[in-house]
């Protein structure tokens, strides 16, 4: 709805709140200001700093999204090549061991491992630590502790972080995939698990996944 403003009553408003266009930027980009005249200049020069300022942020912006873009591509092939390698396991442990060797080589991944869920008495203690980290059946993604380091990856450090994803057939846990690093904040609690997700639900469903390596 229209509304009808006396120029003057405008005029003698901004005149008497000379910082009114100051504190709002986004109306001073809007502005249809004429050069010359007395203050003319010093407007206009405001109102180019304020676009510059956005096309700035707009080109970091884009440049962020890129940076993202190729990542996603870059992890969207080397999951291509772990599928492919896994298909050739015949057994749990030749899953087990692929899965560290991809990531390392492919994924560029610090840390890997592949824990089984066997669910005997006499499990070891990456069984239970990996069972207690995906509490009910949930992804993970966060700070270790140092035990807890050393029971999914075998090394010992002050601190670390990882992400695991559960390895399902169906509504029952097989095993748990993880990838850790030794820094504490390279995986957040924050961060998402797409990949790790997808390739976790893959090897639940190969042939190997069910075939013991004792057999």
């Amino acid at each position: 709805m229209a509304i009808d403003l006396d120029p003057k009553d405008v005029e003698a408003f901004l005149r008497a709140n000379p910082n009114f266009l100051q504190d709002r930027p986004g109306l001073l980009a809007v502005l249809n200001l004429p050069h010359g005249g007395e203050g003319a200049v010093s407007l206009v020069e405001r109102q180019v700093s304020v676009l510059r300022e956005r096309n700035i942020a707009s080109r970091q912006k884009i440049n962020a999204l890129s940076d993202i873009g190729r990542e996603n591509d870059r992890l969207l092939e080397a999951t291509r090549r772990t599928v492919l390698a896994l298909l050739s396991a015949v057994n749990r442990q030749e899953l087990a061991k692929i899965w560290r060797e991809q990531l390392t080589e492919t994924f560029k991944a610090e840390l890997g491992a592949l824990v089984w869920i066997t669910g005997e008495p006499n499990s070891d203690s990456s069984e239970s630590v990996a069972g207690k980290l995906i509490r009910q059946g949930e992804s993970f993604s966060g700070v270790l502790r140092p035990e807890e380091m050393k029971a999914l990856f075998a090394i010992d450090a002050s601190e670390g972080s990882a992400a695991l994803s559960p390895i399902r057939a169906g509504s029952e846990i097989l095993g748990v995939l993880a990838v850790g690093a030794r820094d504490s904040q390279r995986y957040r609690q924050e961060d998402g698990t797409l990949f790790l997700d997808y390739l976790a639900e893959v090897i639940g469903q190969l042939p190997a996944s069910h075939v013991s390596s004792t057999r």
